[in-house]
Order: C-alpha cells, then sequence, then structure tokens
C-alpha cells in the first residue's frame, strides 16, 4: 500500500541522519597522555620518598659513629682518634681533612689507617654536615670552619703539633687554619688540592638532582643493581680498598646525609673562602708537601705548574710529589703516599 506521498507503507521510514562526529583534537591528546604520565609520575614519587622514608629509620639504627662525638658551638661534632702509643710531645699529629662532598670522611681515609698505625697518632674530623657530625645553622664560612676544627680537636684530646693532611677543597681549611693557629701546625700534606688562587673562580655545584634522587628513593634502589656503588665511586677506585664494613658504613652516609645544606653552603662559599684566605696571604713558615695526581697519564704540564707555584707561594719549603696510576682521591688508590708523606712530616 502506497502512503499519500508516494512511498510504501511497508518500506522502513528513514531514519534521520546523525550529526558528524567533531574529530578529536591532537592537543587534547597529548594533553591526555601528559596528564597520565604526570599522575604515574607523582605516585612513583611518593612511593619513593615513602620507600626512602622508611629506610632511613632503619639505616639510622646501623650508621653509629666509631670514634667521639664532642660538643662544638652547640652541635655535636664527630672525632675519630687514635694515638700512638708513647707518642713524644713534639711528635706530629696526623688530621686527616676531607675534600668537598665526601659524605663519610671516616670511611674514605680507612685505607690509610692501617698504615699510620703505631707509626703516628691520628685523627679524623667530620665537618659539620659530613659524616656523623650534626647539620649546624652557620654558614660554611672558611674562619668559621677553622675554628671548629681546632674546638673539636682540643674537646676530643687531639694533642697537637699537627700535620694537616687534607683532600681537594680541603686545603682551604688547611691553610687557614695554619694561619689562625701557626704554633700548633707542624706542617701540610695537599692530596690533589687546589690552591686558594684557583678555587676563587671554581663554580658552583646546586647538586639539586642529586638531592631528589636521593630523597626519592632512587639511589637507594639503585644500590640493589650490581656494580652501581663503584660506578657512583669511580673516582674513589670503586671503594675498591675498603673493608665491607667501610663500604656499608659509605652507603648508609651517602644515603643519610649527602648533600645536606651544609655541603651545597660549603661550596657556594668556596670562592668567598679562598678570597678570605687570600687576604691574609704569607709563606708559611711550615714544610708543605704537594701530592698530585697523574690521572692514569692524563695530567697536564700546566697543572703540574700550578702546583709548583702554589707550594712555592705558600710555604717556606714545598715539594711535589706526582702520584703514578690514581685519579683525584690519591688515598682511594695508593693510601701509601699520603701515609708516607704524613709520617715524613709528623716526624
Amino acid at each position: 500500500m502506497e502512503r499519500l506521498d508516494g512511498t510504501d507503507r511497508n518500506e522502513p521510514a528513514e531514519r534521520p541522519a546523525k550529526p558528524a562526529r567533531k574529530p578529536r583534537r591532537p592537543l587534547r591528546r597529548i594533553l591526555t597522555v601528559f596528564n597520565g604520565m604526570l599522575i604515574v609520575l607523582l605516585v612513583l614519587l611518593l612511593a619513593g620518598f615513602v620507600y626512602q622514608w622508611f629506610g632511613e629509620r632503619s639505616d639510622r639504627e646501623a650508621y653509629v659513629a666509631p670514634g667521639q662525638r664532642v660538643e662544638v658551638d652547640g652541635r655535636m661534632m664527630h672525632v675519630y682518634h687514635e694515638e700512638k702509643p708513647g707518642k713524644a710531645a713534639d711528635e706530629g699529629t696526623v688530621v686527616l681533612i676531607s675534600g668537598w662532598g665526601t659524605a663519610n670522611p671516616y670511611a674514605d681515609f680507612s685505607p690509610v689507617y692501617p698504615l699510620l698505625r703505631d707509626k703516628a697518632s691520628f685523627a679524623v674530623v667530620d665537618r659539620f654536615g659530613y659524616g656523623y657530625s650534626d647539620v649546624t645553622d652557620e654558614k660554611r664560612k672558611i674562619d668559621r670552619m677553622a675554628e671548629e676544627l681546632h674546638e673539636g680537636l682540643k674537646k676530643a684530646g687531639v694533642r697537637p703539633p699537627y700535620v694537616l693532611t687534607a683532600h681537594s677543597l680541603g686545603s682551604l681549611e688547611a691553610i687557614r687554619f695554619a694561619q689562625r693557629y701557626p704554633d700548633e701546625v707542624k706542617g701540610i700534606v695537599m692530596i690533589d688540592s687546589g690552591s686558594p688562587e684557583f678555587y676563587l673562580d671554581f663554580p658552583v655545584r646546586t647538586m639539586q638532582l642529586q638531592r631528589v634522587a636521593i630523597k626519592s628513593g632512587l639511589v637507594r634502589a639503585l644500590y640493589h643493581v650490581k656494580g652501581f656503588d663503584a660506578y657512583l665511586n669511580g673516582q674513589r677506585n670503586g671503594l675498591k680498598l675498603l673493608s665491607p664494613e667501610m663500604k656499608e658504613q659509605d652507603r648508609l652516609a651517602t644515603l643519610l646525609v649527602a648533600i645536606n645544606d651544609n655541603v651545597t653552603n660549603e661550596i657556594r662559599e668556596a670562592a668567598a673562602n679562598a678570597g678570605r684566605v687570600i687576604e691574609d696571604k704569607s709563606r708559611l713558615d711550615l714544610p708543605m708537601t704537594q701530592l698530585v695526581a697523574d690521572q692514569f697519564g692524563a695530567v697536564t704540564e700546566e697543572w703540574l705548574d700550578d702546583q709548583r707555584r702554589f707550594g712555592e707561594s705558600w710555604s717556606e719549603s714545598s715539594s711535589v710529589v706526582l702520584v703514578q696510576g690514581s685519579a683525584h682521591s690519591i688515598q682511594a688508590y695508593h693510601p701509601e703516599a699520603v701515609a708516607e708523606a704524613a709520617l715524613e712530616l709528623a716526624e
């Protein structure tokens, strides 16, 4: 049967056409993917921070100071000290001063201890923010650091005269200490250190990414990857000369205290601290031995000349010793070179 409009009644009526869908905009898709990735990242970061927080709780129980913790300016400073039996009053005590950013100086210098033991008294003082010492609110000005070192040694019963044996940026602390307390210093050993003039233009390092990597649990997780600790400490001979106990203490220090506010402020103050030392420059009336790493044959004549000028302009009696087969942390490659230089000045 036909309708009045001429169409067959049995034929289905045509349905109105659906409006065409608008194609999704590429930008909207990108934003959706980005938001999803951001949420996943935030969840992972939150999980990492929780993982690090719980890890720190157990780590602190195992992170026990091996030496004394003495009060200096209202904070506790760690001093590890071994006294030579029958030490004469005029014999020097070797004071090992770490470079910048060394999370655990006690563990870092441990390969040197057997070579000094029973031959000379020696001590390691953790600056505030390092090792087993507290963090302080005081800015890391060089005069303050020298005063803290002096007070820490005194409080711990470490008697002068001292042979200040400083690694890297620790040279500023050693020289400033000798300027402030000349009657208490017998000699200085520099371990691949720069001169104060060198540190006038030293670049500032914020280390913010490293701090996030630690606090987010990433570094803690990576320690479970075989070979990560050796990679992380490539300039320290992969910690090959450290005992398992010392390696563990070094790992704990990295996870608990590395790159804190004192450490980052110290590097920001490096140029100003170098300038302060230079203000009082005069040739120190004491011997200085400079151990220079040959960087496995890559050391330049320019750097060796700088080291010679460093010694000649800062000491009445200086000598440069090139240590073969070593990177920057000579104590991690050839601790015997450090011990021999220190013992020679301690006699």
